[in-house]
């Protein structure tokens, strides 16, 4: 009786969850399902061969995509197995792991594309676009591009997780990047060719360090619990140190469409890798630019500039030819197997700002900067709420232009391997002088979790799922929580152009929308007398006002800030909230609304708080952002987007504001720098919250400049 009410209390409770996406829980165990269900019956077999039936019947909470039977024929089919017999055990090992998550994932909590390891610790993306349906034209999720899930049969709960038939047997994908684009480069010969030609296809053999692999062992592979904040942490040590790219390609039919007078498809290949050639020399012939990347430096060898000796089209594989920088500027230093991963779109107020990250790519000294665009304001937008490359909105920093940049896709074949994945652009992009005095001519917003690319390529950013609320016993277990979610502590010389003394803690927090820090990624750099130093983002030469966004809480600490080794201006006290007397912001107590124009609990006027912002910039701090929030409570919520009932909005929270550091004078061709280094006065271990910077021209925030926006 208590069974059937509970029953029918579910199914009264969730009459808005659609009916095919119901399940009925049957009491096996995933190895019980194999057996019970005779249209697995050769799927079984490979995880006998396997010798994994004992694992799929053990307790736990995974999901499970076996093939159907049609599924595994097809599989032999294509490999040329006479049967399941055929296959090697070592490889029905690793078609099993290939198709078991270690969470339990239904398909109606999916967004439009989700991205998770196997247990071969390789991604599996599903998307559910709504472009494949099945018979009865119901949407299907497709998993990696190969196996729809079986609308009929997904969702069925077992007692360890949650199985989810599949009509292809998933096959991971354990290519490096040439092979890759050697095997699909049909839709883009031209960009392909003139990988090969430049050599820039050869620098994409990179995937593990192994030196890793030995001395890593010189590090525990779990920290002490620490108090960081308000709640108790423990880090793993990363498992692994890969690398990886992703590549943004223009396909050739794009290149025939926009630059008709350029391109055509009865040129021989020559012919088109000049023009592309032509156009590149275009995009990089400005005095700026040759500053920028050295062109105007002499060789000492030579006697002539770089510029004289390789922009010709028979130096293509030198860094300094232009056909090599353009074609460097398309490859990101970062493996992004989906898109699910490309942007942070968590805790974004996409009526006030786009999601946006700042990314170097392998063409030094630049940077590219990815956007997802919400906001309807601009009617020329052809692809709402989808992913742009140097895109902005017309504002009155580009004179009111919009700077359209590139609409970036997703290709329907297989585009991702080991180490390289590739999307299509259906433009070129250019770190030219459109891009570097329009879309980059902006206050840049910039994580710092995108600063370092070993954290993208090995799922240490964004891990795990952001939506699971803080939980002391999984957040401090060896298994993690859920999704893979881990914090992490960093070795020294785990990440490139950083350094950090001895005895300093590189600590970062797996992601949570429900703490107060910026779309809820969170780095903490701990130790009695931390000393850390690593590189400013490239931005084009100028003058930029650099600041830091923070959190103040009690346990923070005092760092002295450097710029290129050079101390700039008092030491920053992260224990000092916003309304303190230095820095004189006035707050509507913790969190409450500040602005009168906003709500009816607002207690200061529009006009009040503009005159306070001045007085704030004068001491050298600023608000949070109005377009940044965090939830309140530990109440799970399913969705990130903006709960006015459950969001804290960041400017309106007394200990969320940014510090100025100083003003940076970028030089063109030349790194800069930044140094933090402790200056607590006792030994205790004040943490120094690393979570984003910003970099703002000074013609927008300096004196006399044109000012910018509160979000």
């Amino acid at each position: 009786m208590l069974m059937t009410g509970t029953a029918n209390l579910v199914t009264s409770c969730q009459d808005d969850i659609p009916a095919g996406s119901y399940y009925t829980f049957t009491g096996e165990m995933m190895s019980d399902y194999l057996n019970n269900h005779e249209d697995f019956s050769l799927f079984k077999r490979i995880v006998e061969r396997a010798g994994e039936m004992d694992y799929l019947g053990s307790r736990g909470s995974r999901t499970f995509l076996p093939a159907t039977n049609a599924g595994v024929e097809a599989f032999l089919k294509e490999k040329g197995y006479a049967s399941v017999e055929d296959i090697p055990a070592s490889y029905c090992d690793t078609l099993v792991k290939s198709c078991v998550i270690d969470r339990m994932m239904f398909t109606y909590d999916l967004p439009e594309t989700q991205q998770d390891n196997n247990g071969l610790n390789l991604p599996l993306i599903f998307e559910t676009t709504g472009d494949t349906v099945d018979a009865n034209n119901i949407a299907l999720t497709v998993v990696n591009r190969r196996a729809a899930i079986i609308n009929e049969l997904k969702d069925d709960s077992v007692e360890n997780g949650v199985v989810h038939p599949v009509d292809h047997v998933l096959i991971p994908n354990t290519s490096l990047g040439s092979t890759l684009l050697d095997q699909n480069y049909k839709e883009f010969q031209i960009y392909y060719e003139a990988l090969r030609r430049t050599g820039l296809i050869d620098s994409l053999y990179r995937y593990r360090d192994d030196d890793y692999e030995e001395w890593k062992d010189n590090y525990s592979e779990y920290s002490q619990s620490m108090l960081i904040g308000n709640e108790w942490y423990v880090g793993k040590r990363p498992d692994h140190r890969y690398e990886g790219f992703t590549l943004l390609i223009v396909p050739d039919n794009v290149l025939y469409e926009k630059y008709g007078d350029r391109f055509k498809e009865s040129m021989t290949m020559d012919e088109k890798i000049d023009a592309l050639y032509d156009l590149a020399a275009e995009k990089y012939d400005d005095n700026t630019a040759a500053s920028i990347f050295g062109l105007d430096k002499i060789s000492p060898t030579e006697g002539k500039t770089y510029k004289e000796l390789y922009w010709n089209k028979s130096s293509l594989t030198s860094r300094y030819n232009p056909l090599n920088m353009f074609l460097s500027y398309h490859i990101i230093d970062r493996l992004f197997s989906s898109t699910a991963k490309l942007i942070n779109t968590y805790c974004i107020n996409t009526s006030y700002a786009d999601p946006t990250e700042w990314i170097s790519t392998m063409l030094d000294y630049s940077t590219i900067k990815l956007e997802k665009v919400y906001q309807p304001v601009d009617a020329a937008v052809e692809y709402p709420s989808d992913f742009y490359v140097n895109h902005t909105q017309a504002s009155q920093y580009n004179d009111g232009q919009r700077i359209r940049g590139a609409h970036l896709t997703t290709p329907k074949e297989d585009n991702f391997s080991l180490n390289v994945a590739y999307y299509y652009l259906d433009d070129v992009v250019a770190y030219d002088d459109d891009m570097r005095n329009n879309v980059m001519n902006t206050r840049m917003r910039i994580e710092f979790h995108t600063l370092w690319p070993e954290l993208t390529n090995n799922n240490i950013r964004l891990c795990g799922n952001p939506l699971q609320p803080y939980d002391a016993a999984g957040d401090n277990s060896e298994e993690g929580t859920e999704g893979g979610g881990y914090n992490y502590y960093l070795p020294p010389g785990y990440l490139k152009n950083v350094t950090f003394s001895d005895n300093t803690i590189f600590f970062i927090e797996r992601p949570m929308v429900y703490w107060s820090s910026h779309q809820g990624d969170y780095n903490a750099i701990l130790g009695t007398s931390y000393d850390v130093t690593f590189r400013l983002p490239n931005v084009p030469p100028g003058s930029y006002e650099l600041r830091l966004g923070y959190c103040a809480l009690a346990d923070r600490g005092i760092g002295q800030v450097y710029v290129d080794g050079v101390p700039q201006g008092l030491p920053l006290d992260m224990r000092d909230k916003a309304d303190s007397p230095k820095i004189g912001g006035i707050y509507n107590g913790w969190n409450g609304v500040r602005c009168k124009d906003d709500a009816s609990s607002g207690v200061f006027t529009k006009e009040e708080l503009e005159d306070n912002a001045r007085i704030m910039k004068n001491n050298g701090y600023y608000s949070g952002p109005k377009s940044t929030f965090y939830f309140s409570g530990t109440t799970p919520v399913t969705s990130a987007a903006y709960d006015p009932s459950r969001c804290i909005i960041d400017y309106n929270q007394n200990d969320l504001l940014r510090r100025k550091i100083s003003q940076v004078d970028v030089q063109a061709n030349q790194h800069h720098s930044i140094r933090i280094r402790s200056v607590m006065s006792n030994a205790t271990s004040g943490c120094f919250s690393l979570d984003y910077m910003e970099l703002v021209p000074i013609s927008i925030c300096g004196p006399g400049g044109i000012g910018e926006d509160l979000y």
